[in-house]
């Protein structure tokens, strides 16, 4: 039961004005303005506590009419920092002592995540209703909600600003994620995969702030919004989000539905959130928990706040309900009863990701609604809500930065730079809208490229970066890569590690249906060189820049040709290239049926990817419904950016048997120079992934001139033009049979291989030919190269012995090694489940393999069944 402090008394004295306290950034409070009318229109005089930093704008709204803040009657500018704690309270103490005797103040609330805490222990000394101060304080201190609330929280522990050596960073369970504990809109929030991660992560943060690392819950993220007076919910509802987490080491938010449409989750979320508000002792306001899902169905706290939920959740509240949220809140507030209707349509808003670049426009096609450009400082547009019965309906589309503002990557809330407001009766209905919005929505950004740039990557490469590092000027090197990736492989302080890079442009170098897209965003470096094709995802847009630009690369149709083993297989029809019998498959059946045509055995692949993801070779006993649900769903999504297109196709192929090699080969302008000839050693099981390459292959000669002969036939089919071929061959009864072929630097440690064999520099090669400098001519080997790859049993690594014995043993050149004890490591049906490498030389490739052998012999991979830490 609430208590009237003796200092409540004074200021209740009559002849004072009544009046409200509201708290929090100056903009929030104006964006929210049905605050600043429900109290004008009750008579109450709107005192505001907010940072100084607003101090000049205030001033200037205040004395306009049409502005919200006209209403509002005094301001308390107070100084602070958020990753400061309790570092706005003097200031708002201050101001309450004065106002306390200037006026009877029936009410205070924080509509901003700073003030909370001041506003909370004001209205506590004011005997005015308030969350309460264990709620108020747990909800600005996010270790504070894992002190009380352990039934809640993931496992953690808390960092002093004075303690960052002191953590045992081994005992933290990772993936972790490492969070300010008194900061907002997701800034500074971050996932670590382990000890070195986390202990760089800690050392971004300023030595006073105070920092929380605990476990990362996999799992969908909602939010639960609860009004609360005298301590019982009258109203909550769940939100369910989106965030860049989904594809990102980030957390900043990208949709909120109300209500949830999931609602098989409320009944765990909501039970959830209201024993914690229990356990705060919440008593008066709205409450905003964030939680997470797990697989097991146990609902995990992220944070919860006492204050009105950010974004546009008030919004999408009206949206829903068709009234307002804020006038219930301010109820809360002053002590009179609260109510508000349940939800009665789905409302969604959608923060669209962009390219990071200068702004230039953004334009809706399709819709009568024209995007409102409110910026950063601007006051949002009144979103009225519809009928219950209205269709589905786009609301608004606001932009909230300035033309000519620079975009960056989405590291925080304000990095987002556009969002939209649509409603629905049904949540399939608004998916459906949410689709075409998307669709008819662009944001045109324009890269910004110093001049310094010579050479462009399209596709992000640490090992040739590395190699630039030695070759190239500082600041020479563009690159460039989608999005998704930069912030999967947490890119983006990319030129700082490389002084070659001169920048990194967020681009849609993966688009390969729409290379336009790519050459529209990209201006063209004044000194440009080189367009060089990184990754096996990038062939196809790498090949539109150099075309467009005027340099040598593949060629347009020869990189998408290459891109699509179904193409590359139906443009060789007719052609003297020997082919495995094949046909594309749509649906498992497809497979069955080819299966059966072809005595019970045959080859399951993707058509677009690498590395062996998703190939399986099928016998009669083989369940083909588990194999297609495989291949379809194999995928690398860290490196890979799908789709919307529903163009990934899947091929099912003869199964043909007999040696494997690759062939490589230097191309300029059509014309095959340098070439070698890879001996290839293949995992004899249902998943063919490579074990090991030998340079240069021991072939008879007349089978080393037809697989020459046969790239020859292979470029002029493809038109291949500039650049580097890497074709992979079955000797199938002795003859060249195709198995597919890309359009760039080959993988696997073959480059290494060739370097060491011939004394070239296959790099130099390639960038020699895409700057139409002339043929590089074939030259004779000098010694063998190969590599061995390390596989090891499933399971969690215990142990790992022998690489320093394998270091030493004769002609090795490199171990590598791909996991460590605590690792998980998965069955290998790809190239990305190998456990290492161990590269060696020799007279010859024989010997070379032999070298290599031993050596890789010597290292042993012990797991055990368990789970550690994923690679």
């Amino acid at each position: 039961m609430n208590t009237t402090p003796p200092a409540a008394v004074a200021a209740s004295s009559p002849g004072r004005p009544d009046a409200f306290v509201l708290t929090g950034s100056f903009l929030v409070v104006c964006r929210a303005p049905q605050y600043l009318s429900e109290l004008s229109r009750r008579g109450l005089r709107i005192l505001l506590i907010t940072p100084s930093a607003w101090r000049e704008e205030a001033r200037l709204a205040m004395k306009d009419p049409a502005h919200p803040a006209f209403a509002i009657d005094e301001v308390a500018f107070v100084d602070g920092d958020v990753a400061r704690e309790n570092s706005y309270l003097p200031g708002a103490v201050s101001a309450g002592r004065h106002w306390r005797e200037a006026y009877t103040i029936v009410g205070a609330y924080a509509v901003g995540e700073t003030q909370v805490e001041p506003t909370g222990l004001l209205a506590d000394a004011l005997g005015v209703p308030s969350p309460g101060l264990r709620a108020t304080r747990a909800c600005r201190s996010k270790y504070l909600q894992r002190w009380y609330l352990p039934e809640f929280s993931p496992s953690w522990l808390v960092v002093a600003g004075g303690d960052r050596d002191g953590v045992d960073a081994q005992a933290v369970t990772y993936p972790a994620v490492v969070k300010p504990a008194g900061r907002h809109s997701s800034s500074g929030v971050g996932t670590v995969e382990g000890p070195d991660a986390l202990r760089s992560a800690l050392a971004t943060y300023p030595p006073y702030e105070t920092v929380l690392v605990e476990e990362k819950i996999a799992g969908q993220e909602y939010s639960v919004e609860s009004l609360v007076q005298d301590g019982s919910i009258v109203f909550a509802s769940a939100t369910r989000k989106d965030t860049t987490d989904s594809h990102a080491h980030t957390f900043v938010e990208l949709s909120h539905t109300v209500p949830s449409d999931r609602p098989e989750a409320d009944g765990v979320l909501l039970d959830a959130n209201a024993r914690m508000l229990d356990l705060l002792g919440f008593r008066d306001g709205i409450a905003h928990s964030e939680w997470r899902i797990d697989a097991s169905g146990r609902a995990y706290l992220m944070e919860v706040a006492a204050r009105t939920p950010g974004d546009g959740l008030c919004v999408l509240y009206e949206l829903a309900t068709g009234a307002p949220l804020e006038p219930e809140i301010l109820k809360t507030a002053l002590g009179e009863p609260a109510a508000y209707p349940a939800p009665r349509r789905v409302a969604r808003q959608v923060y669209p990701e962009h390219i990071p670049g200068v702004l230039k426009d953004v334009t809706l096609d399709g819709f009568d609604t024209e995007p409102a450009w409110v910026g950063e400082g601007g006051l949002w547009p009144r979103i009225e809500p519809g009928a219950h019965d209205d269709g589905p309906t786009l609301r608004a589309v606001l932009v909230h930065k300035e033309r000519g503002a620079r975009l960056g990557p989405l590291r925080s809330s304000e990095d987002r730079a556009v969002s939209f407001f649509i409603d629905a009766p049904t949540a399939g209905e608004l998916d459906a809208l949410e689709e075409r919005v998307r669709a008819a929505l662009t944001i045109d950004t324009t890269p910004s490229v110093p001049d310094t740039v010579t050479h462009v990557l399209v596709g992000y490469s640490p090992v040739m970066l590395g190699k630039l590092d030695g070759r190239l000027p500082a600041d020479s090197v563009l690159v460039l890569e989608e999005p998704a990736v930069i912030a999967a492989r947490d890119l983006a302080d990319l030129a700082d590690r490389h002084p070659c890079v001169g920048a990194l442009v967020a681009a849609p170098s993966q688009d390969e249906f729409r290379p336009d897209r790519i050459v529209a965003a990209v201006p063209r470096p004044p000194r440009v060189r080189v367009v060089v094709p990184v990754v096996e995802y990038a062939v196809v847009t790498a090949a539109a820049l150099a075309e467009a630009w005027g340099l040598p690369g593949a060629g347009p149709k020869g990189a998408r040709v290459l891109r699509d083993k179904g193409l590359l297989r139906a443009a060789l029809t007719g052609t003297p290239i020997a082919q495995p019998a094949w046909q594309v498959a749509e649906v498992a059946g497809d497979v069955a049926a080819f299966r059966a045509a072809q005595g019970g055995r045959c080859v399951l692949k993707p058509a677009n990817r690498q590395a062996s993801l998703g190939v399986q070779l099928l016998g009669p006993d083989d369940d083909v419904s588990a194999a297609w649900a495989h291949s379809t769903t194999a995928d690398e999504p860290t490196l890979r950016v799908p789709r919307d297109q529903g163009t990934d196709r899947f091929l099912v192929e003869q199964l043909l048997s007999g040696p494997e090699v690759s062939v490589e080969a230097v191309v300029h302008k059509g014309v095959i120079g340098f070439t070698n000839i890879t001996a290839k050693n293949v995992q004899d099981s249902r998943y063919p992934v490579e074990t090991g390459h030998t340079v240069p292959a021991d072939l008879p000669e007349e089978t080393a001139d037809a697989l020459r002969g046969a790239l020859v036939a292979l470029a002029a089919a493809v038109d291949f033009r500039s650049g580097v071929l890497h074709s992979e061959w079955i000797l199938h009864e002795g003859r060249p049979h195709l198995v597919e072929c890309a359009g760039r630097l080959p993988g696997g440690g073959i480059t290494v291989l060739i370097d060491l064999a011939y004394g070239t520099d296959i790099l130099d090669d390639l960038l020699y030919v895409l700057e139409g400098k002339g043929q590089v001519e074939p030259v004779p080997a000098r010694q063998g190269a190969a590599v061995r790859f390390l596989t090891t049993a499933p399971g969690q690594v215990r142990e790992i012995t022998g690489e320093a014995e394998a270091r030493a043993a004769d002609g090795v050149h490199a171990v590598h090694l791909a996991v460590a004890p605590g690792a998980t490591v998965l069955p290998t049906v790809s190239s990305w489940e190998r456990a290492g490498s161990v590269i060696a030389t020799g007279a010859d490739g024989a010997a070379a393999g032999r070298n290599a052998e031993r050596a890789a012999a010597l290292i042993s991979v012990t797991t055990e069944p368990g789970t550690g830490e994923s690679r």
